[in-house]
């Protein structure tokens, strides 16, 4: 009997270091598929047409070919129920499940969802000063490759270049009715810098909000189920280590921004990566768009 019984302890413990161990070795949670929210940091987001003018003829029959820029400010997008999505502008669309493998890497297809923005300030044409805003053109939007790598059991870091094909509307000053024009473009941005992620339990937003996805102003579209990933946030900020000793580089970090309290924003700037006009970047680039999002906790200050 007392031999039975040591037997019998010691499977338990042989099964229970055995499930401990594959405890250990489980493969870590596919990324659920989903959408990622966006506001636009107001004057770097922008459009030179130095090397692709809007051609002559364009804003009426004398005009000269614009090869000026255009910097652009985020609008809230047009949601219901409304300020259900507060100040977000952008919308990006994960649409697979991105399964990790033994190296810690996966993938998704990415495709931009809704985009909402407004010059900050009119533009001049020898035919009058124009404000301009800018939504995703009609049809099928282009998709491109989002690659997560989990560098930490909480989350880690991504690569995600961004194609979209944008519609520009043109509206006089003056408020001409007839002297508005349209224009599209497709515009390759970059993978964004610093591009973290983590898991996440609490939902971005709740269940049943609709969004403006054309640009006309009347949400069209329901947002899929919110998913357990945060594109933005650092998973060592999501769960309480202290950031204060690892500063964002100037510029990555805007605490004039508002957030909410207990949260301070966070910056990730795309631009197009074949371009070798610096107006903004210092490796080049004629269209830039740099997003932002809050992160809890105390995470940044002020830029030096």
């Amino acid at each position: 009997m007392k031999n039975s019984t040591r037997c019998c302890a010691a499977v338990v413990a042989v099964l229970a270091l055995l499930g401990a161990t594959a405890a250990a070795a489980a493969p870590p949670a596919p990324i659920q598929k989903g959408v990622d929210l966006w506001m636009t940091v107001a004057g770097f987001a922008r459009s030179n047409f130095t090397d692709d003018p809007i051609p002559a003829g364009f804003f009426c029959s004398t005009s000269q070919p614009f090869a000026g820029t255009i910097t652009f400010k985020g609008v809230p997008l047009a949601v219901d129920p409304p300020n259900s999505l507060g100040k977000m502008d952008t919308a990006v669309r994960r649409l697979d499940d991105a399964v990790f493998n033994g190296q810690g890497e996966a993938a998704t297809r990415i495709q931009l969802m809704a985009l909402s923005l407004a010059s900050t300030q009119a533009i001049e044409t020898s035919c009058g000063k124009y404000d301009v805003s800018v939504s995703l053109a009609p049809g099928e939007q282009p998709i491109t490759t989002m690659r997560l790598f989990r560098t930490q059991p909480l989350g880690g870091t991504y690569s995600a270049p961004l194609a979209l094909n944008v519609r520009l509307v043109f509206t006089p000053v003056s408020g001409d009715a007839s002297g508005r024009r349209e224009l599209t473009r497709r515009i390759d941005l970059g993978p964004g810098n610093h591009s973290v992620w983590a898991y996440v339990t609490e939902p971005r937003y709740r269940q049943g909000v609709k969004i403006d996805t054309n640009g006309d102003g009347r949400p069209d579209t329901l947002l899929p189920g919110p998913s357990n990933f945060r594109a933005g946030i650092e998973p060592a900020v999501l769960h309480g280590e202290d950031r204060q000793s690892r500063v964002a580089p100037a510029g990555m970090c805007y605490v004039s921004m508002s957030c909410p309290a207990g949260e301070c924003p966070y910056q990730s700037c795309h631009c197009d990566p074949n371009s070798t006009d610096p107006y903004q970047s210092n490796s080049g680039c004629d269209h830039l768009h740099c997003i932002w999002t809050c992160v809890t906790q105390s995470c940044c200050t002020s830029p030096q």
